[in-house]
């Protein structure tokens, strides 16, 4: 599993590019899943690293298929403002740390709690 898939907005690519990883944009969520699906119909290989303004739109049923597919493990990176509804910094940063580390925390902050 030596190879990074990376799926987030089009104009982010390049620096992904730049960095050597295959990236794909996507415009919209649709984009993006319909490049999960057919590499999961493929059975590629790999990380995948997916912007999570996508992953948060992304359907259960697309999200369920990768969670089962053990030949490629995905995280989710941020991607800068949200796509979809409005999301908190802090909302998604707690996100990813809870996805990461399994657990639910809490930061104190200068205006009261923040759940991770």
């Amino acid at each position: 599993m030596s190879r990074l898939l990376v799926i987030t907005r089009p104009s982010l690519v390049p620096g992904f590019h730049l960095a050597g990883v295959d990236a794909y944009g996507a415009e919209d969520v649709e984009a993006a899943q319909e490049m999960i699906a057919t590499w999961l119909d493929r059975g590629e290989t790999g990380l995948l690293a997916i912007d999570d303004g996508l992953f948060e739109l992304l359907e259960p049923a697309t999200v369920r298929q990768l969670e089962a597919y053990d030949q490629m493990p995905y995280l989710v990176i941020p991607g800068g403002s949200a796509l979809g509804a409005e999301a908190s910094r802090r909302a998604r940063i707690a996100h990813t740390i809870r996805r990461a580390i399994g657990f639910h925390i809490t930061f104190k902050d200068r205006g009261g709690e923040v759940e991770a």
